[in-house]
């Protein structure tokens, strides 16, 4: 079982700030996301608990506080 990692540019759309969203899957499909430069928030318990997320999908927030982080060219 091998993990395969895709890196792609991210940007902040309400300061402009950079980064990076590493996506990662395996050979039995499952996925992850995180991302360099921001601050990585865990999705909610809750939704974990019902399955509407998977616990490895993070969620980005910049250093302004703002969650709209756009997925850039890639992969790098």
């Amino acid at each position: 079982m091998s993990w395969e990692h895709e890196r792609f540019e991210a940007t902040c759309e309400e300061c402009g700030r950079t980064g990076y969203l590493i996506e990662s899957s395996d050979d039995w499909g499952r996925f992850e996301r995180r991302f360099e430069g921001f601050e990585n928030v865990p999705p909610d318990p809750t939704a974990v608990g019902r399955k509407r997320v998977d616990a490895r999908q993070q969620r980005p927030r910049c250093a302004c506080g703002s969650e709209a982080i756009a997925k850039g060219r890639g992969p790098l």
